[in-house]
């Protein structure tokens, strides 16, 4: 068994993470239901968890550390004390038990019903008005008590208690307080548990708070796991030109922070955001349950090629980054996508990625020679068979089965999706890119603004640098 643990930092990240566990939940409910003809292992992302003494039994619960503030939690917050609660008071019964020669009969209370367990017509009812925290469309059982923390700044060392900004989150996370309690405290717990750790799968929020302490946790993770593989999903609630003042110049902060230290800490770097879309996908950009439900698929599309054993989170990184030597990857998504006419051969992929891709920093592919490494997944469209023509059995995956849509995924986004919806996928590194990068470098254009503070310029520069050194090293793909 190879495991992967995964880390989600912040509001937005956690929208994103969701969507994404209540999605690999439905397509594990069709695998065992007989639905689905893709063998996935488990094991890799959830962990088979010991309720407890006595005869309560074992359950899967996703293999996850997730981190907001404690008004984000929404009810999950408030189950996560009662499990704690529960708990303490099952054992006292069993010892009880265990002491008394009569006979014994429990009653158990439920601490938090989500929709899962509410009955088949709970999420259905639910309505985009409806959902205030990222918890209210959550289908999924977590361990509450070993997966969710909590973070403020006043809790894990700011004195201030202020944790809004890039900066102010890197400093909660350097607290006295808080990096050695959550190192040496539920991570240490996950991954030991792991019999053969392949890496990480990383949700960060792109800027604020939660940017900046999960990049500080990222480089802890790396000092401790040298040769494990880290995936970052970049998870942007907004694009960077649409803000301003302070809030654009953090934001900027944040996302080229965020490339400086894939260098160091991260194995590929994937932007999550709106960028482009095209008719088939109909979203509301205000609407935070929508754009996340829709990054959760391209999160979706890549591990779901990991848990049914077609690629190692090692191989697909190697194979897309050219051995990290590109390191920054484009997310190219095509839900709905239909092309069973005939007429539709390799020379038609090109066309297809331009127009019905959707992609993740709205970089353009028009031309395949702008690709330097490339891996293609399928689920449930024929978009293979177009790359097969070409490309070695390497550089795609046929999966198969579409993406089974839980309850509570707003099929509305995805133009005639019931039940299930086809997705093509291709997760590359291109030419492409470089104009996101350069937008970025734009936004950090800082020597004349009043919002950044005299002691961060240089550091601020530096990053630029950095910047420079990526537009250099992609502009070379042709």
């Amino acid at each position: 068994m190879k495991e992967i643990i995964t880390l989600q930092f912040g509001e937005s990240a956690n929208y994103v993470g969701t969507h994404y566990w209540n999605m690999q939940q439905q397509q594990f409910a069709e695998e065992s239901s007989g639905d689905s003809n893709t063998h996935l292992a488990v094991d890799v992302f959830y962990s088979e968890d010991d309720q407890g003494v006595g005869k309560r039994g074992k359950r899967y619960t996703p293999r996850v550390l997730v981190f907001d503030k404690v008004g984000n939690f929404g009810s999950l917050g408030q189950s996560r004390h009662a499990q704690t609660e529960d708990d303490s008071k099952d054992i006292e019964s069993e010892i009880e038990a265990a002491q008394w020669d009569g006979a014994t009969e429990v009653h158990r209370q439920i601490p938090y019903a989500s929709g899962a367990v509410l009955g088949t017509g709970a999420i259905n009812e639910l309505s985009e008005s409806q959902v205030r925290y990222w918890s209210d469309f959550n289908e999924v059982e977590f361990n509450t008590v070993q997966s969710l923390s909590s973070v403020s700044g006043v809790e894990f060392g700011n004195s201030l208690g202020e944790m809004n900004t890039f900066q102010e989150g890197g400093e909660v996370f350097n607290g006295e307080n808080g990096r050695d309690e959550i190192l040496e405290g539920k991570f240490r717990v996950l991954a030991e548990a792991c019999d053969q750790m392949q890496g990480f799968q990383v949700l960060a929020d792109a800027h604020g708070g939660f940017a900046g302490f999960g990049a500080g946790f990222v480089e802890k993770v790396r000092e401790e796991y040298p040769k494990s593989s880290i995936l970052l999903y970049n998870v942007a609630s907004g694009r960077v030109s649409d803000m301003g003042g302070a809030q654009t110049i953090d934001a900027a902060i944040g996302l080229a922070t965020s490339l400086e230290n894939v260098s160091a800490a991260v194995n590929m770097y994937v932007p999550s955001a709106l960028k482009r879309l095209y008719p088939g996908v109909q979203i509301e950009e205000c609407s935070r349950y929508q754009t996340s439900a829709f990054m959760a698929t391209n999160v979706s599309q890549w591990s779901q090629c990991i848990l049914a054993g077609r690629r190692s989170l090692d191989e697909m990184i190697s194979q897309v980054t050219q051995q990290q030597y590109f390191k920054v990857a484009e997310s190219l998504l095509s839900p709905g996508l239909q092309i069973s006419d005939s007429k539709y051969n390799f020379g038609s992929v090109a066309g297809l990625l331009e127009q019905r891709f959707v992609a993740s920093s709205g970089a353009v592919v028009s031309d395949l020679s702008s690709l330097a490494g490339q891996l293609v997944v399928d689920r449930g469209t024929e978009f293979s068979r177009l790359v097969r023509e070409r490309y070695a059995a390497t550089a795609y995956a046929d999966l198969g089965q579409a993406v089974a849509l839980p309850r509570s995924f707003p099929r509305r986004i995805f133009q005639g999706a019931r039940d299930s919806v086809g997705v093509a996928g291709m997760l590359c590194t291109t030419a492409g890119t470089t104009a996101y990068v350069q937008r970025l470098h734009e936004s950090v254009q800082v020597e004349r603004s009043r919002h950044v503070k005299d002691y961060e310029r240089e550091w601020i520069r530096e990053v630029r640098g950095i910047l420079d050194s990526v537009i250099d090293r992609y502009a070379t793909i042709s």
